[in-house]
């Protein structure tokens, strides 16, 4: 179903606050290279907070031998010739989770502050909306200030917190907050770029 919600909406031209005009498509295994290349050029201190060590060549090879858009669907954002952003819906086919929807976004530093992480979350959304999800959460350490704002001014609101829970890719500990959407009933956010 997800896969063919997909093909329906994308690709997707968009422009951004500041007139930058952005593709948004699925990521395709083709992206290999590209995606390596946007999580290395992410800056370290950046990459701590992420749950993978995406600068290793394998993690991102796995993840695009691997695409199956039913129980992760990754979506991009492509500006002149280059990747620079991904945004990813994870989703449960079965069990007690089966209506829930875990978020990932990364957004390329130059191209933070323009709203593309808000049109890329309300694509997520939109998808998901679409189908029986009915909660989206989004899983960020308490440092990650930016990241929380930006999730609590599109409706996500903190749920849990679950100290020294996590460790970044350096070892050390964080707070974990967790921060949950409800998309039933459906919630309009706005779109202006």
């Amino acid at each position: 179903m997800l896969t063919d919600l997909v093909k329906a909406r994308y690709p997707k031209s968009i422009q951004l606050r500041d007139g930058t005009s952005v593709t948004i498509r699925p990521m395709v295994s083709n992206d290999e290279r590209s995606l390596l290349s946007f999580f290395r050029a992410i800056p370290p201190e950046d990459r701590l907070f992420l749950k993978d060590d995406v600068s290793k060549a394998d993690v991102i090879s796995t993840w695009c031998r691997n695409l199956d858009y039913e129980r992760i669907l990754p979506i991009v954002a492509e500006a002149k010739g280059e990747l620079v952003a991904d945004a990813t819906l994870h989703r449960r086919q079965t069990g007690w989770m089966r209506h829930v929807a875990r978020v990932r976004v990364v957004i390329a530093p130059a191209y933070r502050g323009k709203g593309l992480g808000t049109v890329l979350i309300n694509e997520l959304t939109a998808i998901a909306e679409e189908t029986d999800l009915e909660k989206m959460e989004v899983q960020l350490m308490v440092d990650q200030d930016t990241a929380i704002s930006a999730f609590r001014s599109l409706n996500f609101s903190p749920v849990a917190v679950f100290p020294e829970y996590v460790k970044d890719i350096s070892g050390k500990r964080h707070d974990l907050m967790v921060l949950v959407r409800d998309l039933t009933p459906r919630e309009e956010i706005e779109t202006s770029y």
